[in-house]
């Protein structure tokens, strides 16, 4: 499969640096039809990643971009899935947790991704072929770590933090009445897939429908650690480019384990 990092990473790179630009600043802040927050940072990293992508001669398939047509997307083989932005709450709170993310589809499944934490100098690295990476730009030199299975102690839950809703509570609080080691975290945007990946936290449920560019990049990452997102109503892996790229409940992890001791307490409000 060929390798996309020497653009993806530079690139992810470039459009933090923009967005760090509007950090912590007065900015107007729009909303779109779903009540969901836009900002210039939004728009400004999108045009760095789209030229960026260019190169490539893939379809881009972006949050913020036109949306390409269905009977034209659905025949795609290999496309990029782009959020310039996740965790836009979290930015214009001035939070930390927020991240440009990129990958790239292929058969309708993640094989390549980045996910760049502007603000806290993290950049996460994935292809399914040679494995995931953290890039660490704290500090005067770059260290680079590959991502290997390791496991917290305890039974590490983490989820949303400013899109927490009823089914995934419901689920979480099933979860505490059967788990008693059980910890729940709360992070905001594709930090959660990594936190997995790293082997910090060991599940995200999400009981409810998010965008496929929400995930796509996190998913990437976690996979290509050897980890896994799985549709809950099919018990197979997430796969991507529905005609409303909308995700169905999913379950995310690293070792089987842990995801065995929640699979049948799946349950729906």
């Amino acid at each position: 499969m060929q390798n996309y990092k020497e653009i993806l990473v530079p690139l992810a790179l470039k459009a933090g640096d923009e967005i760090l630009k509007y950090f912590c600043k007065d900015y107007i802040t729009e909303y779109k039809t779903d009540n969901s927050p836009v900002t210039i940072a939004d728009i400004s990293a999108n045009k760095i990643i789209i030229s960026g992508l260019e190169q490539t001669k893939l379809e881009i398939v972006s949050e913020e971009s036109r949306l390409i047509d269905f009977e034209r997307r659905k025949n795609l083989s290999e496309y990029w899935l782009v959020d310039p932005l996740d965790g836009t709450k979290q930015f214009v709170n001035n939070e930390n947790e927020f991240t440009v993310n990129i990958a790239l589809i292929k058969n309708n499944s993640p094989v390549e991704g980045v996910v760049y934490a502007p603000a806290l100098k993290k950049l996460y690295y994935g292809n399914i072929s040679e494995g995931a990476f953290l890039y660490d730009y704290n500090g005067s030199e770059v260290t680079v770590q590959k991502l290997l299975l390791k496991s917290a102690t305890g039974f590490r839950v983490i989820a949303s933090k400013s899109h927490m809703n009823k089914g995934t509570e419901s689920f979480i609080n099933e979860l505490k009445a059967n788990i008693s080691d059980l910890c729940l975290f709360n992070v905001g945007s594709s930090l959660k897939f990594c936190s997995i990946a790293e082997g910090q936290t060991h599940i995200y449920p999400r009981i409810g429908a998010i965008s496929e560019w929400d995930i796509a990049a996190g998913h990437a990452v976690l996979r290509s650690a050897g980890g896994r997102v799985i549709n809950v109503m099919t018990g197979n892996e997430v796969v991507y480019n529905s005609e409303s790229l909308r995700t169905p409940d999913f379950i995310a992890y690293l070792e089987k384990e842990k995801y065995d001791r929640v699979k049948d307490i799946i349950i729906f409000s």
